[in-house]
């Protein structure tokens, strides 16, 4: 509870201000919590920011994990596993939409190498060393990310299937170039 209450407010922090701004004792006072229990778990907001973003990203590789079971993505699956991702991502907007607007580019790039990983290199990617093959990789895989930020920016308005619809169709796209 108190990793909770902790994190609660490094994220109203950063929601108002850039990270070198933020203090611990600020991140204490709103959470109320004493500065040495703060201390038990880390040792300034960089280090807290660092650690909830890797519990970010290792608490979504357990939901998909949990989807796919022992199954790598294949082109089937490709909705499937998109709607499994923006519906946790869904749950936890707030804190996504957060680090992601306060300019967090270590979870931009945790999210597109995960994106890399468990949807579009299962689904397309065979020969990595083929550059062409590699730009239109990167090219699919950031344009996807862009539509999930832009989906976070903008409220989460678009329903959840739609979504991994309109992205689905985009990584599909791979098949065709």
């Amino acid at each position: 509870m108190t990793k909770i209450l902790l994190n609660d407010a490094l994220l109203d922090a950063l929601s108002k201000k850039p990270l070198p701004r933020i203090t611990v004792k600020e991140i204490c006072g709103q959470a109320d919590v004493n500065r040495s229990t703060y201390y038990m778990y880390y040792t300034d907001p960089y280090d807290q920011l660092r650690k909830l973003e890797a519990e970010l990203m290792g608490d979504l590789q357990d939901f998909i994990a949990g989807i796919l079971g022992e199954n790598q993505t294949d082109s089937g699956q490709l909705l499937f596993v998109l709607k499994g991702v923006l519906e946790y991502i869904h749950s936890k907007q707030r804190m996504f939409r957060v680090l992601l607007e306060c300019g967090d580019f270590h979870l931009q790039k945790d999210i597109l190498c995960f994106f890399a990983e468990k949807v579009v290199q299962p689904h397309k990617l065979t020969d990595i060393e083929d550059s062409g093959l590699l730009q239109k990789y990167i090219f699919v895989s950031n344009g996807s990310f862009g539509m999930l930020y832009y989906w976070l920016i903008s409220g989460c308005r678009e329903d959840v299937e739609a979504l991994a619809r309109e992205i689905s169709s985009f990584i599909r796209m791979l098949d065709g170039m």
